[in-house]
This record gives C-alpha cells, sequence and structure tokens, in this order.
C-alpha cells in the first residue's frame, strides 16, 4: 500500500485503521480487477522471480526500494526524454496562487452535457523497468495515445490504445527488455467494455457526493489511500471519479475546492511549465528522497478551468539502480482533448 500520512506505522506493531480496513475488503474479494485510471499509463517494475509490481516512482520501499536503492551514482547515458521545465511563480507563495485560482474556478458557470458519454483523449508512456535481467536493470517505455468513451449512468464504454515504437533509454538492452516482457502492446486494439468497467474506484465512489468544503473534502479523501501517497495524485484520482459518476462534467465549486486542499498543504510547491503538447499549465509537485535521488511529481493543471491535464513523474540527483540519466521522466501523461459526446464513435 502507499503509505498513509496520517498513520504512524508500526509504532504499535499494527496496521492504520484504514489499512485494516481496505485489507479485509481485499480478502473477500473473489476476482478482484484492476483499477482503470482513465488514459494514465502505470508504470511495471519486474522484481526478481518475474514478480511485476505497478508502481509510481515515488514508491521507493520493499522490493521496489531494494531495486532502486543499489548502486547508484555512476554517470549514466541511457536517457529519457526531458523532464518539464518548471519556472517559479515569483512573489507569490503556493498558498496565494492556488487559492487566487480556486476563487476564479468557482466564479466560472456550470459545463453543459452534450451527450451521455465522457470522452477522453490523452498521451503518454511510463518507463518499465525489470530488475533481473543480465544487464542489471533494463527500461522500455511505449509513447501510447488513449480515447475513452465512457458512458457516465453505467460505467460501460470503449477503450481505443494506438502504440507507438517503443523507448529504450539503453539500445543495447532491447531485447532484454523484451523478454521481460516490458514492451505493452502494439499497433491499435479497439475495445468494448460492460457496465461498471470505468467506475471500479475502489473507494472514491462510495465517497460520492464530494463536498465542496475543502475541510470536509479532506476528510472524504482521506478514506482512501492516494497513489504513491501523494495528496495530487488523490485530488486528481478524486476530480476523475466525480467526473464519471456524473454527466461528464465536475462543478466548478468542486473544482475550487479541490484547488484550496492543495492550497492548504504546506508541502506542495507551483510552477507554470509548458507540456509536451505545447500547452500552458500550473504545475502542482510534491517531492520526496531517496538517499541522492529525489522523486519529484507534479500534476498539471489548466488554468483556464481547474481541469487536471497531465502529470509527470521525474528523477533528479541520481539515477539510483536505474541506469538512466538524471534528471529523467519515469512517466508522463496528458489529456489532449476532454468532452461530452453523443455516442462512442463522436470525438471532440
Amino acid at each position: 500500500m502507499p503509505p498513509d500520512p496520517e498513520a504512524e506505522f508500526a509504532r504499535e506493531e499494527a496496521l492504520p485503521e484504514r489499512a485494516e480496513r481496505e485489507l479485509a475488503t481485499l480478502l473477500t474479494v473473489e476476482d478482484p480487477k484492476p483499477q482503470v485510471r482513465p488514459g494514465v499509463p502505470r508504470r511495471r517494475v519486474l522484481l526478481a522471480g518475474g514478480v511485476v509490481a505497478t508502481v509510481t516512482a515515488v514508491t521507493a520501499s520493499g522490493e521496489l526500494g531494494r531495486l532502486l536503492g543499489a548502486q547508484g551514482g555512476e554517470a549514466e547515458t541511457m536517457t529519457t526524454p526531458p523532464v518539464l521545465a518548471l519556472r517559479r511563480i515569483a512573489g507569490k507563495s503556493p498558498h496565494e496562487v492556488l487559492t487566487e485560482l480556486a476563487e476564479k474556478v468557482g466564479r466560472l458557470a456550470p459545463e453543459t452535457a452534450h451527450g451521455p458519454y465522457l470522452y477522453i483523449k490523452s498521451w503518454g508512456w511510463a518507463l518499465n523497468s525489470a530488475g533481473d535481467v543480465p544487464g542489471g536493470v533494463a527500461n522500455a517505455a511505449v509513447p501510447t495515445v488513449t480515447e475513452q468513451w465512457i458512458r457516465t449512468s453505467d460505467g460501460a464504454g470503449r477503450e481505443r490504445r494506438k502504440y507507438g515504437k517503443p523507448y529504450f533509454p539503453n539500445p543495447d538492452q532491447e531485447r532484454d527488455a523484451r523478454e521481460a516482457g516490458l514492451i505493452e502492446g502494439k499497433g491499435v486494439q479497439d475495445k468494448t467494455y460492460g457496465a461498471g468497467h470505468f467506475t471500479q474506484d475502489y473507494g472514491w465512489n462510495r465517497l460520492i457526493p464530494f463536498s465542496t468544503d475543502p475541510d470536509r473534502l479532506l476528510r472524504q479523501m482521506k478514506e482512501v489511500n492516494w497513489e504513491g501517497g501523494r495528496l495530487i495524485w488523490g485530488v486528481s484520482a478524486m476530480l476523475a471519479a466525480a467526473q464519471r459518476a456524473s454527466d461528464g462534467n465536475v462543478e466548478p465549486e468542486l473544482r475550487a475546492a479541490a484547488l484550496r486542499v492543495l492550497a492548504k498543504r504546506t508541502d506542495v510547491t507551483v510552477a507554470t511549465t509548458t507540456t509536451w503538447q505545447g500547452r500552458n499549465a500550473l504545475a502542482v509537485t510534491q517531492e520526496g528522497r531517496r538517499k541522492k535521488a529525489t522523486f519529484r511529481d507534479s500534476l498539471l493543471i489548466d488554468t483556464a478551468n481547474g481541469y487536471p491535464i497531465g502529470g509527470e513523474e521525474a528523477l533528479l540527483g541520481d539515477s539510483l539502480a536505474l541506469k538512466i540519466a538524471v534528471p529523467g521522466t519515469v512517466s508522463v501523461s496528458e489529456v489532449l482533448s476532454r468532452g461530452t459526446v453523443k455516442d462512442a464513435k463522436s470525438r471532440v
């Protein structure tokens, strides 16, 4: 599980109450299905013995921590696409920037639904890693464009994935990466799913409706584990759940409340940035450290409407055992278009 920011884990050699509750739920599920996060590639780490972990860069604990924490600090030539350039906002604190944006978003008019389907087109990739290959660690990523048509009334819909050319930070390890199963998909995959497929949120749905009071909203959010223990990913997941549970739009008051939740945190920074597709965005960032490495996670927000439009997980300072050039990107995602449409063939 991701770390619980509120728990004093191991002081009494017992699981936090929330972890006990979620563990009990897991033990009673006969056929658990993977949680679906629309449009966001997830990183896979193949550990010793062929065990696959789906993680974020910040989850440097347990087996993954041992993988990342092996030998590091050597000069690396195995590059990933460049990290985002974050431009700090002079003269304003993160609290001021996020509060001002929340006030702006809260005054927006509600959006109109143009059909029963939520359409999302996104682009991204995640660096998949294998830690038990002859070369030590092999990495690979497959840039993917994903389109999803989600029927908001019942969570059914369609997903179309177009896989690009695989990318290998170290071209000499292509064979090892392929044999380790790090290449996910090729060509075009187009699938239709039945009711409930896109609403497997394992926790978020039972909290709906979400409060528009920031303090109450945060208390609701703490009922669910956030990816990597990061509040920014909790906010993103909460808004995505709200969007799929409504008519495909999130009310401005809830988007504003989410921004105010972020504004009250002292461990976030804000900066302006330009996305990989050339869009201007506000980056809300949380960082963590392991040895000499810094794990920098950034949620990208559209300043025109307060919607999340992507995210980046970057590794800075030291690549540890991943053996990639730093600063380097571990995963990226960006929403290219979003809206509501009349059927599972229409686009925005």
